[in-house]
């Protein structure tokens, strides 16, 4: 039987769209801490250890820190490196059309509790999810009830889920804790110039940052701080953005396992283009996020086949060099590519002439191994390669 998988989840923000009200907030974010079963009981003794040195007796609690930045980010060290990772939800209340039915209350939670429900539930045969009993747990009801109606035990899942005491548990404390944290990167409330700081230093525990609403413009830069931008670098950015919010829209049904690793993939490219689009990923850093949370680890030929091939063969936009993989973000990115891939296409055509022109010689031209229906297109190519066409 696998390692049960806990989740221990908390939220920022709250439910409402009256922004100019300084306890409305701009944001809701979600965040679930997760953890494997066996790394459950020293994940807790790190983390009180970490409680007590700078909390002493109370509740270790993102509001406690408030802008001291200095000891926020002390703290964030100290858990660097611990055995937990990160899923995060950020949505961005002020994106929502005034018209669109998820202003509702109702439908508001309904939506974040199928997004919940999909990237945890339906990642683990076994998970423990717990969440905070106490405080402003609206959300956290409305999932449980979500959770119960969508759940069908068998013999093959073994998921719960329940409240715990924030007091009780040091979890839940850090899933406020780091709920806190990301929300000075986004709502208006909490904004700070140290959340880069915050975010590196954490950057290895998030496996998901999903944004919502999903839009490319999300993701633009700041043109005038940009050189050498060209009028079609929006267009691309647009495009490969698109095709990948598309793709992950269609295969949220589907329960192939290679098809969730192609989505997990392109949702880690969306976290690191939103991050710093201009940055190549590379292929370790990659296989590290995807096997973060799985029992049968991802090798390289695989991710190369299996995930990028065949997302490429989709017609998904993914750029490549020496330095990783990355979604396009400008023409540069395509013209990367482009190089790379040159770098294999011509010396597989001229060893393939090569082959070609040797039985030709052989055969004394009888035999030419390109005359077959199926290879007419390499042929076109092997011959245009030599200025025959």
């Amino acid at each position: 039987m696998n390692d049960v998988q806990f989740a221990f989840v908390d939220e920022y923000g709250n439910y409402g769209f009256d922004f100019e009200k300084n306890d409305v907030s701009t944001h809701f974010i979600i965040v679930a801490i997760l953890v494997k079963g066996s790394n459950k009981e020293i994940l807790e003794e790190k983390v009180e250890y970490i409680r007590q040195k700078y909390f002493q007796a109370g509740e270790m609690k993102s509001s406690k820190i408030r802008n001291n930045h200095k000891r926020r980010s002390l703290i964030l060290n100290e858990l660097k490196g611990l055995p937990f990772h990160i899923f995060a939800y950020v949505i961005d209340k002020r994106k929502i059309n005034e018209n669109a039915g998820i202003r509702f209350k109702k439908s508001f939670f309904k939506f974040l509790n199928r997004q919940l429900y999909d990237d945890l539930f339906k990642t683990f045969d076994q998970l423990e999810l717990v969440a905070d009993e106490y405080g402003n747990k609206e959300f956290m009801e409305e999932f449980k009830a979500y959770v119960k109606r969508k759940s069908i035990p068998d013999l093959f899942n073994f998921s719960s889920f329940g409240f715990n005491n924030s007091k009780s548990n040091i979890l839940i404390q850090l899933a406020d804790l780091l709920a806190g944290t990301i929300a000075k990167g986004y709502d208006k409330n909490q904004l700070s110039d140290e959340y880069q700081t915050f975010y590196k230093i954490l950057e290895k525990h998030i496996i998901r940052l999903e944004y919502w609403p999903k839009d490319y413009r999300n993701f633009l830069v700041d043109t005038s701080k940009s050189e050498n931008k060209t009028p079609y670098d929006e267009v691309i950015l647009k495009q490969a953005v698109n095709l990948a919010y598309q793709y992950i829209d269609k295969s949220s049904n589907i329960e192939d396992i290679d098809e969730k690793d192609r989505v997990d993939f392109l949702k880690f490219l969306l976290l690191k283009t939103y991050q710093n689009p201009n940055e190549y990923i590379y292929t370790h850093e990659i296989l590290d996020n995807l096997n973060a949370i799985r029992n049968q680890k991802i090798n390289i030929h695989y991710f190369r086949s299996n995930i990028v091939s065949k997302l490429r063969d989709n017609g998904l936009l993914i750029a490549s060099s020496n330095k990783g993989y990355k979604l396009p973000t400008c023409i540069e990115d395509l013209y990367d590519f482009v190089n790379l891939t040159s770098l294999n296409i011509h010396p597989m055509i001229q060893r393939i002439t090569k082959c070609r022109d040797q039985i030709l010689l052989a055969t004394n031209n009888e035999i030419d191994i390109l005359d077959k229906a199926e290879y007419e297109d390499i042929k076109r190519i092997v011959e245009l390669s030599k200025g025959l066409v």
